[in-house]
């Protein structure tokens, strides 16, 4: 656990600020006279509750508190980037990291661009995005009561070996000063609660998890039937132990909300992030504007969408945050960016900066990403024309190649599809494919587009996400 410096001053907590503005802008001031074209200090602090049961007894419950502050600096056209859990040390390192920026630049190698930002307004605010049930104020009593809610229902068949049942809340808290003038303070809460159900007959084992959460405080578990959360993974589980292995080949392909989501969180998304198209990583490089998928699709990126896990309000460079149309009808319209790529592509910075805690460096980043809905009114009519298919839920994880536009995902469960009709439960399903041929085989949309599952996307950094979209039919796809 990594505590606030004691010397962080009594007047800055009982004003809500960790870092002292006065102190801090005449270090930047110094950064800059000394040749800085840039100087930030970012400062995060996270309040955060973990817990977990194992077959229904209390495994851990571990409450946090972690500080942490990043200094940037930007000279020469290079970074120098200062990290520590020692608050009041940070100003001291300006002309150490100054120098680190120079000898960068120093050393960039020929024909490597110079970094440059993009010009963002310069704003002094304060944003809170708090829950209405501060999850602060939630005991552990409240969240043993909670997990052992999915617990007892997921655990009532003899065919059930294990369970586990996992909590976590966090309240986060951030300051950015800069030294164009940029000082900001945000923060906003996010609360889950997960399982993991084992089920065993004989020499089968099968396993099959859950998630629940978004931004806010325990009103959001409190909107979740969590009874019924462990009654569906109990005999989704169970399910699995006498389901056949999957068919393999081509075929048409309806995919639900979560799986939906996956597949435009990985297999597009990621190659939307402008700081993977600059390296050359991307599928999507120097498509912007093209027709890249079917007319039906429309894809969108946006924080702002209050009780999605991947929510905040403004990005770690403090830039307001804002929805981004990455397809509109099929066509390429916008990449995920932060200051640094919206200069390099000429584009207009969107909110895409986003670091895993006050001791990371912010990358571009996804939020909570979503296809939009269609005109099909539900599954039925989407399967109804489907002579033989698969209709794959949830998600196991996967592989995703952003350059080549390739990918390979693992459904949770799935069905059969015989003659317009969900007939036998499947396993074992795998779906691979090129990214831009499935979003061109992309035929049917059902109307109710929305967020599923809650999850995490690691990049050299791990951050809640979310994904989602409507339940997804692909006219072919490559099954196994």
């Amino acid at each position: 656990m990594v505590v606030a410096s004691p010397s962080i001053s009594t007047t800055n907590l009982e004003t809500g600020r960790l870092l002292d503005k006065d102190k801090i802008t005449k270090s930047l001031d110094i950064a800059t006279s000394l040749g800085a074209d840039y100087a930030e200090i970012r400062l995060v602090s996270e309040t955060t509750n973990i817990a977990s049961l194992k077959d229904g007894h209390l495994e851990k419950a571990i409450p946090g508190q972690e500080i942490g502050a990043t200094l940037r600096i930007l000279a020469d056209g290079a970074w120098g980037v200062h990290s520590t859990s020692d608050i009041s040390s940070i100003v001291s390192q300006i002309e150490p990291t100054l120098r680190l920026a120079k000898a960068v630049a120093n050393r960039r190698v020929k024909n490597q661009l110079r970094v440059e930002l993009a010009d963002v307004p310069i704003i002094q605010d304060e944003i809170h995005w708090l829950g209405k049930k501060d999850v602060r104020d939630t005991d552990l009593d409240t969240r043993i009561e909670m997990m052992t809610a999915i617990d007892s229902e997921a655990r009532d068949d003899s065919k059930i070996v294990s369970t586990m049942t996992g909590w976590s809340d966090e309240h986060i808290h951030t300051e950015l000063l800069t030294s164009e003038g940029m000082d900001r303070v945000w923060s906003f809460q996010r609360s889950l609660i997960n399982g993991m159900v084992t089920a065993r007959d004989g020499d089968g084992v099968v396993s099959y998890r859950m998630r629940h959460g978004g931004e806010g405080g325990l009103e959001i578990i409190e909107k979740c039937d969590l009874g019924q959360m462990g009654i569906q993974a109990r005999e989704s589980a169970l399910r699995l132990l006498n389901a056949e292995r999957v068919p393999s080949g081509k075929m048409p392909l309806v995919a639900d909300r979560d799986l939906t989501g996956v597949y435009i969180h990985e297999a597009l998304g990621h190659p939307c992030e402008a700081d993977l198209v600059q390296a050359g990583d991307s599928c999507l490089e120097g498509k912007l504007g093209q027709k890249i998928g079917s007319d039906i699709c429309t894809v969108v990126d946006d924080p702002t969408m209050r009780g999605g896990y991947g929510c905040y309000p403004i990005d770690d460079e403090g830039v307001d945050t804002r929805p981004k149309n990455l397809i509109i009808n099929g066509v390429l319209n916008e990449y995920l960016n932060h200051r640094e790529t919206a200069q390099r592509f000429d584009l207009e910075p969107n909110g895409g900066a986003r670091a895993q805690d006050g001791l990371h460096h912010p990358l571009v980043r996804m939020s909570n990403t979503v296809i939009q809905g269609g005109n099909h009114k539900d599954l039925d009519e989407l399967i109804e024309d489907i002579q033989f298919g698969i209709y794959a839920c949830g998600s196991r994880g996967g592989q995703v190649d952003t350059g080549r536009g390739s990918f390979q995902f693992a459904a949770q469960e799935a069905w059969l599809i015989e003659n317009g009709n969900l007939t036998r439960p499947v396993k074992d399903v795998s779906i691979s494919g090129m990214t831009l041929q499935i979003l061109k085989d992309v035929d049917g949309l059902t109307r109710d587009a929305k967020l599923g599952s809650p999850g995490f996307c690691g990049k050299g950094q791990t951050v809640p996400v979310g994904d989602g979209g409507p339940l997804m039919r692909i006219k072919t796809a490559l099954v196994g």
